[in-house]
């Protein structure tokens, strides 16, 4: 473990998300920017599928926005974990925490530490 995190020696800042140092603060602007991105593209998306399929109103009230909402919601989950996990993963194995790592607590040791 300590040759891998010889081999490289950055850190996610440097790697990751070089617009700002701080993990937590990183992790909020990808969840927000990714679910803005995501709203912009399913809700039209959405939107003109229903009307081209000529859907009823019932449909319009009570189903068009849980759809656009549940595909949203799992494209800023997929954007947001991917850097959580890119942060996670790299200071498990990367940044100094070998001793942690092999006794198995690295996961909930790093949990803990970016809250």
């Amino acid at each position: 473990m300590a040759a891998l995190s010889k081999s490289i020696p950055h850190n996610c800042y440097e790697i990751g998300h070089t617009w700002h140092p701080s993990c937590r603060v990183s992790f909020l602007q990808i969840t927000g920017g990714a679910l803005e991105e995501s709203l912009k593209i399913y809700a039209p998306l959405y939107l003109i599928a229903a009307i081209l399929r000529k859907r009823k109103l019932d449909y319009y009230l009570h189903k068009l926005l849980p759809e656009i909402l549940q595909s949203a919601s799992f494209l800023t989950a997929n954007g947001a974990l991917y850097m959580a996990f890119f942060c996670i993963l790299r200071k498990c194995f990367v940044c100094g925490l070998e001793r942690s790592c092999s006794d198995g607590f690295c996961f909930v040791e790093l949990l803990w530490n970016l809250l």
